[in-house]
């Protein structure tokens, strides 16, 4: 892990815990000054996305932002919501560009 993904897991430790406390992307970023990159604090995206996948920690997102999974239900609900969320369903629903 990078020094800003183990910092990231450690505030979500402290401070995300459970679906109720999730942290928006930007909360996160600014906890630890991170600048803003991207449209979206995608560096800090890109780094809980990499926890998740390299480092199987147990974080999921929803609407209210990232947290740390603490049972079933919210682990089902975080992965519904990446389901819907994710870029081939955009790029489906998007349809096909007519002038």
């Amino acid at each position: 892990m990078t020094n800003e993904q183990i910092a990231i897991w450690k505030y979500l430790k402290e401070n995300a815990l459970g679906l109720n406390n999730a942290k928006h992307i930007s909360e996160i970023a600014s906890a630890f000054g991170v600048p803003a990159f991207g449209t979206n604090n995608d560096n800090v995206r890109n780094w809980i996305k990499e926890l998740v996948i390299k480092f199987k920690k147990p974080i999921g997102t929803s609407k209210k932002g990232a947290f740390v999974i603490l049972n079933d239900i919210e682990k089902e609900k975080a992965a519904k919501f990446v389901e819907r969320n994710n870029r081939a369903n955009a790029v489906r629903n998007n349809g096909i560009y007519q002038e």
